[in-house]
């Protein structure tokens, strides 16, 4: 499990310090399909939804100027001086997946099997919450991090989808992108 507060402290560096103003209103442009916002605007985020999934996206999708996603910046620059061993739950996240996956198997308060639809990789991840919320068979986009020893489910709390047949499913195994939590949100914003 991640310390508590170790995300918070990477978005409260990145949406404060003013060297990066520039990269979270192109953030937000992108993210949200606006290229019209400006200096000063921010999109009218509806959706605490779309809000988990612009941060998760920010975090771990979104590519900088420098050529880096602020999660490889932060761990790069380590701008809050971290000792070493307080920077590796931030490279462990380095190791993660976001994808639309398939719950294979449950085990109620420990852990999921899922397998991504899009590549067919199976995980294992340890989760708690995710046990009582997701049931087999059920589909869900998600992001699946590595957290110390083992996987988690990290990021912006998993969408999961109501009434999925076999012909959405292949669908989505032939996308030819990489699904993010843009595409997600874009999906349930926009039905």
């Amino acid at each position: 499990m991640l310390p508590r507060g170790s995300i918070t402290k990477i978005f409260e560096y990145y949406f404060t310090a003013p060297q990066f103003s520039n990269e979270v209103l192109r953030a937000s442009q992108e993210f949200f399909n606006r290229p019209d916002l400006g200096g000063g605007s921010s999109p009218n985020i509806d959706n605490k939804k779309s809000e988990g999934f612009f941060n998760e996206w920010f975090l771990y999708d979104f590519i900088m100027a420098n050529g880096h996603t602020p999660l490889e910046d932060f761990i790069n620059t380590n701008p809050l001086n971290l000792k070493e061993l307080e920077l590796k739950p931030y490279r462990d996240l380095l190791d993660n997946r976001f994808g639309i996956f398939e719950v294979l198997e449950v085990e109620l308060g420990h852990s999921l099997t899922i397998k991504d639809l899009q590549t067919k990789e199976k995980w294992l991840v340890l989760e708690n919450r995710g046990t009582h919320d997701l049931e087999k068979g059920r589909i869900f986009f998600g992001r699946v991090g590595r957290v110390g020893d083992h996987y988690e489910l990290v990021g912006a709390d998993s969408f999961s989808l109501q009434d999925v047949n076999d012909a959405i499913k292949r669908s989505f195994r032939r996308a030819k992108f990489k699904i993010t939590p843009k595409e997600a949100n874009d999906i349930l914003t926009n039905p």
